[in-house]
């Protein structure tokens, strides 16, 4: 499994997942960097790919068009950098446990909901 973190979260983000093994990448590191186009985003990610995001242009690709395969939707709001890395290491173990059976996460301050 790989991890596609899109560029309205922070690239800081990589290394919670790489801490638990996994690979991941921002969008910083591709070549059009923060510019680049959701389904160029979309076509990297195949189908053992996550993309990770805020934008809601992901989740209704992923409702109309089932792409991307999997997608984690951040509904956090407005936080703090050091807030929102904290709550993606404490829950980051229980979202790579969901993408198992899951393909649509959403990921909101309090809590992850599983939508089937």
């Amino acid at each position: 499994m790989k991890f596609y973190i899109d560029a309205h979260l922070p690239s800081s983000l990589k290394k919670v997942f790489a801490e638990l093994g996994y690979e991941a990448v921002h969008t910083t590191d591709l070549v059009d960097g923060n510019k680049t186009l959701d389904q160029v985003i979309i076509s990297l990610t195949g189908n053992n790919g996550v993309v990770i995001s805020k934008d809601g242009d992901f989740y209704q690709s992923y409702l109309l068009y089932g792409k991307p395969s999997k997608f984690i939707y951040v509904k956090v709001g407005n936080m703090r950098l050091k807030a929102l890395k904290e709550l993606f290491m404490s829950v980051a173990p229980k979202l790579v446990e969901q993408l198992q059976q899951y393909d649509l996460l959403e990921l909101h301050a309090d809590k992850i909901i599983v939508i089937d």
